[in-house]
């Protein structure tokens, strides 16, 4: 994983060297935290930041007061938790997610993107918003690189309500959430779908080259990654019952269409 200081990594070495005082291997110290071998190694190799708590785990286990877990906190504030997730986003082999607000990033027209970013109230540079538009276009490309990631979304009819800019951005982004493609599923949860158990907000899930899925819960003002197994899982089964509840994919495509026609 990208990092921007050189704390991940660090982090991950100085991680490493006490397990091996200790004469530790990598299964042996997972089994004495919460997080998988999988998510240890990735730490250990400064591909990904150590998770919220990790390091006052690794203290109280290498008898370090203190020391890990200020190491922790700076390899944490390298970046955002969000950059962190696009890092993540960029590697996967797969990613499924659920959104009942708006139209998810990786599938959003450049003019929507840009109306999303245009609140009431809140004054953005034209020169930063330019560069969140670009930034958001780039993520999509890994939805036509060679051997693409197989994208599964499902949204929120309100999602197709909600006017974001004008009609014509509506417009444009209802057609383009129409168009087919072959390693893009798109299914509309309708409001007689009812309760269900991603209603307190949207989840990613994203499966990685030789590592456990991971997932990101998406909340204001900053989202959080997922890797403890359990938690993972319990985001797996609320995926899987909300496509089950939404609408297949050739009913969503003739909702979004009539949506369309109103607009």
């Amino acid at each position: 994983m990208a990092n921007s200081s050189g704390f991940v990594s660090y982090f991950g070495t100085e991680l490493r060297r006490h397990r091996e005082r200790l004469g530790w291997q990598r299964d042996q110290l997972a089994d004495r935290v919460p997080w998988s071998v999988w998510t240890v190694a990735s730490v250990e190799q400064g591909r990904r930041k150590p998770p919220p708590g990790f390091g006052e785990h690794a203290d109280a286990l290498f008898n370090l007061p203190g020391v890990m877990t200020e190491l922790a906190k700076k390899a944490q504030a390298d970046s955002s938790r969000f950059g962190d997730f696009v890092d993540l986003e960029q590697r996967a082999l797969s990613v499924r997610l659920f959104d009942g607000r708006v139209v998810p990033g990786l599938l959003q027209t450049p003019a929507y993107a840009r109306a999303i970013n245009q609140v009431p109230g809140r004054a953005i540079a034209p020169e930063e918003l330019d560069r969140v538009v670009r930034m958001r276009m780039e993520r999509q490309r890994i939805l036509d690189r060679e051997n693409p990631p197989a994208l599964h979304v499902v949204i929120d009819e309100a999602v197709l309500c909600r006017r974001i800019g004008d009609y014509e951005v509506m417009r444009e982004q209802l057609a383009s959430l129409c168009e087919a493609r072959p390693n893009v599923t798109v299914q509309v949860l309708p409001f007689s779908a009812g309760n269900h158990d991603a209603i307190v907000g949207p989840i990613t899930i994203m499966r990685l080259p030789d590592e456990p899925d991971v997932a990101y819960a998406d909340a204001w003002p900053e989202g959080q990654i997922i890797d403890t197994p359990a938690e993972v899982f319990r985001a797996q089964q609320a995926f899987e019952q909300i496509a089950t509840l939404a609408l297949p994919p050739d009913l969503s495509k003739e909702m979004i269409q009539a949506y369309l026609e109103e607009v």
